[in-house]
This record gives structure tokens, sequence and C-alpha cells, in this order.
């Protein structure tokens, strides 16, 4: 009796063609997702602007609300002010306030906004820099009606003026006011 020897099977790899195609294929869905991920980015970025700055606007509101008058405010205080959070100088003793850390400004104790921490120095509040900057690094731009006429001058359109109490806005991802002009640019506004 005869017997069967096994066919030997040959194990063979990609051909040089097939792993060509495969590549090609991988760098077109590539060339597709990588500027589609970019502005995905680009506007969660935005959101989460425009949210911090939301919760900027409702605590110096609610802060109004409890002591009928805005932060900071003194009988000296001009007609509006503006504050950069991302200056510890400058936005900082208003953050204390809102923050309840000053309890001369904020006797009763309130915390009216309580921001996420930094992460980077950036999109969040900095606890050792007293700072509260955007997700580019930022600070951002709080602009509080202290006469109380309910008005104040818009920073980007020269004589225009903005119906509000308090207005809040940033630089964006170029990181540069496009303040006295009314062309497009990236800067995250409150009022828009």
């Amino acid at each position: 009796m005869k017997t069967l020897n096994p066919v030997v099977r040959l194990k063979h790899g990609f051909t040089l063609i097939e792993m060509l195609v495969v590549i090609g294929i991988i760098a077109i869905l590539a060339t597709i997702a990588i500027p589609t991920g970019n502005i995905v980015l680009k506007k969660a970025r935005e959101l989460q602007a425009k949210t911090a700055m939301k919760g900027l606007e409702i605590a110096i509101k609610g802060y109004q609300t409890e002591y009928n008058r805005y932060p900071l405010a003194v009988a000296d205080t001009e007609d509006t002010k503006i504050y950069d959070t991302g200056d510890a100088a400058d936005g900082g003793p208003l953050l204390a306030a809102l923050m309840a850390t000053d309890t001369t400004s904020n006797p009763r104790k309130v915390r009216f906004y309580d921001p996420p921490a930094a992460k980077g120095g950036m999109n969040g509040y900095d606890s050792t820099a007293g700072t509260l900057t955007d997700p580019w690094g930022n600070g951002y731009m709080v602009q509080i009606d202290y006469d109380g006429d309910g008005v104040i001058t818009d920073p980007f359109e020269e004589g225009k003026t903005l119906s509000a109490g308090v207005i809040i806005y940033c630089n964006g991802a170029d990181k540069t006011a496009s303040t006295g002009s009314a062309t497009k640019s990236d800067d995250i506004k409150s009022w828009q």
C-alpha cells in the first residue's frame, strides 16, 4: 500500500504591490482625517472658552445679585473697567472676590465661581499664579459696567456699543487681540 505524502504548502508573505496598495490607502485616509480632526479640536477649544466665559459671567451676575453691586465696585470706579484674568495683579482681585478667597470684597464668603484647574498653565485656574486662562493660555478680558447704564463700548467695533452689564472676550488661538477692527478674527466673545 502506497502512502500519500502530505502536500507541503509554502507560506507566502505580502507582495510588494499589495503592501504599496495598503500603504496608499492608509495615506489617503490620513489626509482626509487629519484636517477634519484639526477642525474638531479648534471647535472644541472655542466651546471650552465660551463655556468658561459664560460661567464667569454668571458668577459676576450672581455676585451682583447677592451684594447689589458688581465685584470690586468702589466710589471712584470709572464707567467701565477691564480686568485681565491672565494677569494676577489685574484680574486676581476679581477672581478672589468671586471665589470667596477675598473676604473683604466677599464678606459672606459665597463662592460664586469654581473654575477647573489649569493643565499646563492653560484652560483653567492656576492657583499658584492666581490666573485664569483660556485653552490657548491667554487671560480672559472681563469688562464690567460700573456706572450701571447697561451700555459698554464694543472693543472690537469703533463707535458701537453693547447693551450689557458684563462682557468677556479672549484672543483665541493666534493670541492676538483684534480689538478696534470689525474684520473676521479668531477672538472669542461672550456676546456673540
